[in-house]
């Protein structure tokens, strides 16, 4: 009889549990691989054209609309950009495998800002705060989304 040979298999990596404010940090640190030039041109140019839709269909700028979809717009294409670099690091690994987690970052941010714009431009703490929510919603699962579908590009320089 011949016996197959047993592979010894590892036990998966397992990151030790972590607090709120430590999956912050690290969401933190992986946003620091962020294509910000990348999400600064999806922002302006998502803007640009929020605004050119709105002057030509209603002749009336909505400078707070325009700019918190550009917003919205920066924080998404930085965090799923963050996510599919291809790039390696401990808080990458940590963002890819938990991408709704990661997500919150820049969900959370782009909900501040917002609401920051908003009570500046006059909507009150209340209609900010519903604004805020909601464009941070969409940054958060745009970015989330990407993270679970996406996989991250393969590097060039290691073929």
């Amino acid at each position: 009889m011949s016996a197959q040979p047993r592979m010894s298999t590892q036990p998966p990596v397992r990151e030790p549990d972590l607090t709120r404010r430590d999956e912050l940090a690290v969401s933190s640190a992986a946003m620091s691989s962020a294509p910000w030039s990348l999400a600064g041109a999806a922002g302006v140019a998502t803007a640009g054209a929020d605004a050119l839709l709105h002057f030509f269909f209603s002749l009336h700028p909505h400078v707070l609309s325009d700019v918190s979809l550009g917003v919205v717009a920066f924080f998404a294409v930085a965090g799923a950009g963050a996510l599919v670099r291809s790039r390696h690091g401990r808080a990458l690994r940590w963002a890819r495998s938990n991408p709704w987690r990661f997500a919150v970052l820049p969900g959370a941010a782009a909900a501040i800002i917002v609401f920051v714009l908003a009570v500046l431009t006059g909507s009150g703490l209340l209609g900010g705060a519903f604004t805020a929510v909601w464009h941070g919603a969409a940054a958060y699962g745009l970015t989330g989304l990407v993270g679970s579908v996406g996989r991250p590009r393969a590097d060039k320089s290691r073929s």
